[in-house]
């Protein structure tokens, strides 16, 4: 079933590309020069940073590093190879902790982060985003017994959040904004984070509610935790992240998902991916 609807998705795709991207091509071959471009074409290679988050992008219990934008990117990735006349052109998935992705984008360790990047007005000095995939809400998880329903229950409490994620830089915000005094606990991952949250070392864990049903619903107990029906913050905008002053690979990276988000491509993927992420498992009485 699942290599089924895979090679509908190539099929798909490879159909819907055909015209549309004969004006990319030809400005690929055109004197403009893009760094990450040349790069791939040079290598026959591109290197794809992710991070374990469900169900955008992880590596699997097979070994297999999938997910919705996974897929994205390997769509890119096919197109990349037409475009610019590349035999077979070879895919290295990097796993990128949050705090890395700049870096290891502007030292061409990875040419395309593949993960959940937030646009951030404080990142967009440093890299390029491309146009968003998808829109998510922060909320407060925490464990039932802690009776947590809002920010003001948090007032002087310990909460945990990854550090050198928008969630961090957010929370900083409204703990100035509201004087909730909270000491913030920040981690490497986001499974840390929730890790510290499920130990009872932190009160709470801040997080996007679309990667925090993940791990409530593959913990033993689902039931026990609570998200909060309150958002915190602003929306978190999600999208790809690339190199500084690229602009042709960007608008490239940007064609391609036009296309794909204008096709029945999306609804298969948003239904493969992310309908069924959005909830969690026992569902009664588990949020405020």
């Amino acid at each position: 079933m699942k290599n089924s609807f895979n090679l509908k998705i190539k099929y798909l795709f490879s159909a819907l590309i055909l015209l549309p991207f004969s004006m990319v091509s030809q400005q690929l071959s055109a004197e403009q020069k893009s760094v990450t471009l040349d790069h791939i074409k040079s290598s026959s290679t591109i290197n794809i940073g992710y991070r374990q988050l469900e169900p955008f992008s992880f590596r699997d219990s097979d070994g297999k590093v999938t997910g919705y934008t996974i897929e994205l990117c390997n769509m890119i990735a096919d197109q990349l190879r037409v475009s610019l006349g590349i035999k077979k052109l070879a895919i290295h998935y990097i796993p990128i902790l949050f705090t890395e992705r700049v870096s290891a984008l502007n030292s061409s360790k990875i040419d395309l982060d593949c993960s959940v990047n937030t646009v951030a007005p404080e990142r967009q000095n440093s890299v390029s985003f491309s146009v968003d995939y998808f829109v998510a809400n922060m909320r407060i998880i925490s464990l039932r017994t802690n009776n947590i329903k809002s920010l003001n229950d948090l007032k002087g409490r310990a909460i945990a959040v990854p550090r050198g994620s928008k969630d961090l830089l957010e929370l900083n915000k409204i703990n100035r904004e509201k004087n909730l005094s909270l000491s913030i606990v920040t981690s490497d991952t986001v499974e840390d984070a929730f890790d510290m949250m499920m130990q009872k070392r932190t009160a709470a864990l801040i997080l996007d509610d679309i990667v925090a049903y993940p791990y409530i619903n593959q913990s033993e107990h689902p039931e026990e935790f609570t998200v909060s029906s309150e958002v915190v913050g602003d929306k978190m905008k999600y999208a790809l992240m690339m190199r500084k002053e690229d602009p042709l690979f960007v608008a490239f990276v940007d064609k391609t998902l036009g296309q794909i988000f204008e096709s029945p491509l999306n609804a298969q993927l948003t239904s493969k991916w992310l309908a069924q992420k959005v909830v969690m498992k026992n569902t009664q009485n588990t949020q405020y």
